[in-house]
């Protein structure tokens, strides 16, 4: 025997159902299946991976070329503090004691590299725009730290530890 009325109801039951699902999730024809969601992702793990690889690359890299900048610039400080040619001249004689060459005219020490007087105090050149310079590696000098500067790279060395001296950013 039929039931008519619980045939209704179990039919409207399942029309609210449907209606509910279809305002929630979308008509039955655009909702997504299990394995387009899966095709998803997997495609946004593998792109995920990708970047960050990129990133991880771009990262050795660039710490790569810093260490070599680094490293150059104390080979050349090095290099700089070992070599000092002093030519002399009919004026200009080696002084013996400091290894500048001095003025017999003026009687000031003169640093061979750029002509500039010598501080007989500091043993330090002041160039024309202020800045002090080592005479014996070219470098420019902080007189509160010691710190040597690169005038060419920009990187700065503590002569003492032949360190690299990250610059507060």
């Amino acid at each position: 025997m039929i039931d008519r009325d619980q045939i209704l109801l179990e039919s409207t039951r399942t029309h609210r159902e449907r209606v509910s699902s279809a305002l929630m999730f979308g008509a039955l024809d655009q909702r997504r299946t299990v394995p387009t969601n899966l095709g998803r992702f997997v495609g946004s793990v593998v792109l995920a991976a990708m970047a960050g690889v990129g990133c991880l690359g771009f990262s050795f890299v660039k710490d790569q070329l810093d260490n070599r900048r680094e490293t150059s610039a104390v080979e050349s400080l090095t290099a700089a503090m070992a070599a000092n040619p002093l030519p002399t001249s009919d004026t200009l004689t080696a002084d013996e004691e400091t290894g500048f060459l001095r003025d017999r005219t003026t009687g000031e020490l003169i640093d061979p590299r750029t002509g500039f007087p010598v501080d007989e105090d500091t043993g330090y050149v002041r160039n024309p725009d202020g800045q002090l310079i080592d005479p014996r590696t070219g470098w420019f000098v902080d007189p509160a730290s010691g710190y040597l500067t690169d005038p060419s790279s920009g990187v700065t060395v503590d002569p003492v530890s032949m360190r690299v001296v990250e610059e507060d950013q």
